[in-house]
């Protein structure tokens, strides 16, 4: 599978052997990823879902959301 913004750019690729299954959620929750980062420029943390906060990319922007999100993780 393969998820390729709007610039043609790959932007995330999985690729399971035949044993292996998929997870759709998964490629779906990427999608909203995507889409999310190209809305408003902030990058999805780990376990992100839609809905939920992004944080920008930076270690500031990182320990920002882990000292707002502590209680979460």
């Amino acid at each position: 599978s393969f998820l390729i913004d709007k610039e043609g750019v790959v932007r995330h690729q999985v690729v399971n052997d035949l044993p292996l299954g998929r997870n759709i959620d998964e490629m779906l929750r990427m999608v909203d990823a995507l889409q999310f980062h190209e809305e408003h420029g902030e990058v999805c943390p780990a376990q992100w879902e839609k809905g939920k906060e992004g944080m920008t990319g930076s270690p500031e922007g990182v320990a920002k959301y882990l000292k707002q999100n502590a209680d979460k993780l």
